[in-house]
């Protein structure tokens, strides 16, 4: 038998599992001959509760082992389904006339009716279902009744517990409004929303049904919020393929005199160098005519050694964001100072001291589910930025790049994913500042920042013109265990506005194991066009 009466099912319904073989120092299960009859009342109930009432089950002992003999017979079905006063719920019900009964699907269909009415305005519903189990007709008759009790609509909310945080940050993370239909996946994401602001360690949502005003179809709510620490120090260290080893030492105030604003500043060292950085961070700042908007500077000096070159940096990032229409716009000014040295043969047409005044735009929509994990969902960003000798800037350049994701789960064992990067400077640029690609998250057939054109050394030079496309389906191989194939192909060419060149594909496949901070992930890629293969380890997902 298999699926829900595999063997080494049944051995845990009767309470007997066999140890996994990768756990040979665990003893295999005894078996008494007095628990017999316990081991046939187990399982008669399980089969009974998969809809196989005429189940015969024999167990007995034969030469120093227990013999199970079992014969599932017919299962029961559902012969007739009633919903009471409408059929507007059967959508949700998991049977139809002619399906076998199990208890599961019953319970399902019970909790999917009840949460249809928690997320269609009807949060004061009547609800009683009833499965008739007749075993001489050998027939299930099923009778759900449903009473809507009216429509009701979100009311006030009542915050409490949110400290030195003004409460309009706290209304703005909610994602309903006082008069809407009650939707509880409104409550919910809320609740996520508010999560996510990272200093609240208690949140409560508590739609108040039961003090609802006779004359009034207004559900107030109740959130209550405890602030946990904000202050503190986070270290890491880790490994990829990208960085090689690495760590990082931070210190955070993620309520930075209050109102949820970010203090920030961090030391960072890989193989392939190091930064240092401080962030500052204001999530609501009034300005005339604009309203809200959010604030951010970073400070950050790096220090890394590339195949192409070496680079020292310091830079200095301001920016303003503004949410509308659904999509984030982010702009402001970049300030950096560089000092090259390049390892290309033309050296001496890349090294030197450089200094850049740009201007940036960037709009982002994310509707992803997850951004370390995502199953479902899309997203778009487009990044603009130009640099003037107008502003002091040593060269004059226009950088744009967009980034399209699209991420679709198929089934509860497989998940698809798509990613496109275009990218183009207007102009030739030092090498510090062109595209590459390559790596854990771009072309997987090459290794970290390798593909494309090369010096009569072998040393990669980069590119102004990209395109990065990629291509992937996992598949769920065990609990939290995927199997990955794919396939990415990608252009990179060193004159602007050149995508009609040689496009370069790669082939390969790789494992997924889900951990709390995310999925470790593992790629073997293999390049259409030269023999070898690229190894890459690294966490989060490439979509």
């Amino acid at each position: 038998m298999v699926g829900a009466f595999a063997t080494s099912t049944l051995f845990k319904v009767i309470g007997k599992e066999y140890p996994p073989f990768y756990t040979p120092w665990r003893d295999d299960p005894t078996f008494n001959d007095s628990e017999i009859e316990d081991y046939k009342e187990r399982l008669k109930d399980y089969f009974e509760s998969h809809g196989y009432y005429r189940a015969k089950i024999d167990i007995y002992p034969k030469n120093g082992k227990l013999i199970v003999d079992i014969d599932k017979g017919e299962p029961i079905r559902v012969a007739s389904i009633k919903v009471h006063p409408d059929s507007k719920f059967k959508n949700a019900i998991l049977f139809k006339k002619g399906s076998v009964f199990n208890t599961a699907d019953f319970t399902s269909s019970k909790k999917r009716i009840e949460r249809y009415m928690q997320e269609n305005a009807h949060p004061l519903y009547g609800f009683n279902a009833k499965a008739y189990v007749d075993l001489e007709k050998y027939r299930v008759d099923m009778d759900f009744y449903v009473d809507r009790n009216g429509t009701y609509y979100f009311g006030d909310t009542t915050i409490s517990g949110e400290e030195d945080v003004d409460q309009k940050i706290i209304k703005e993370a909610l994602q309903y409004k006082r008069g809407e239909p009650y939707n509880i996946k409104k409550i919910e994401s809320s609740y996520d929303k508010i999560y996510d602001l990272g200093v609240y360690d208690f949140i409560t949502f508590k739609p108040r049904v039961d003090s609802i005003d006779k004359n009034s179809s207004l559900v107030p709510i109740d959130l209550k919020l405890k602030m946990g620490e904000t202050k503190f120090i986070k270290g890491s260290v880790g490994y990829s393929t990208n960085e090689g080893a690495r760590g990082a030492i931070e210190w955070i105030d993620k309520n930075f005199f209050g109102n949820l604003k970010v203090f920030d500043i961090g030391f960072k060292v890989t193989q392939k160098g190091y930064e240092a950085y401080n962030i500052y961070y204001d999530p609501w700042i009034m300005v005339p005519l604009l309203g809200k908007i959010t604030f951010e500077n970073d400070i950050n000096y790096k220090h890394y050694r590339y195949d192409s070159y070496t680079e020292s940096t310091l830079l200095n990032r301001l920016t303003f964001g503004k949410r509308l229409f659904d999509i984030e716009h982010y702009f402001g000014l970049l300030t950096e100072y560089s000092k090259i040295k390049s390892k290309t043969a033309n050296s001496q047409n890349e090294s030197g001291n450089y200094f850049f005044n740009s201007l940036f735009y960037r709009f982002l929509i994310d509707k992803r589910d997850s951004k370390i994990d995502a199953q479902n969902g899309y997203y778009i960003a487009l990044y603009l930025e130009k640099s003037m000798k107008a502003l002091g800037s040593d060269i004059d350049y226009f950088k744009s790049t967009i980034d399209l994701r699209y991420i679709k789960r198929l089934s509860s064992k497989w998940v698809a994913g798509t990613k496109l990067r275009v990218g183009r400077i207007d102009e030739d640029v030092p090498i510090f500042k062109r595209f590459f690609t390559g790596g854990a998250n771009t072309n997987r057939g090459y290794e970290y920042r390798d593909f494309g054109s090369k010096d009569s050394e072998g040393v990669p030079l980069g590119g102004v013109s990209l395109v990065d496309s990629m291509f992937e389906v996992r598949y769920n191989l065990w609990q939290k265990l995927w199997g990955v194939g794919f396939y990415d192909v990608s252009l990179l060419n060193l004159k602007s506005d050149q995508f009609d060149g040689i496009y370069h594909g790669s082939y390969g496949f790789g494992f997924r194991y889900k951990t709390v901070i995310g999925p470790v992930r593992l790629d073997f890629g293999f390049p259409q066009d030269r023999s070898g293969f690229s190894f890459h380890l690294s966490i989060g997902e490439v979509f």
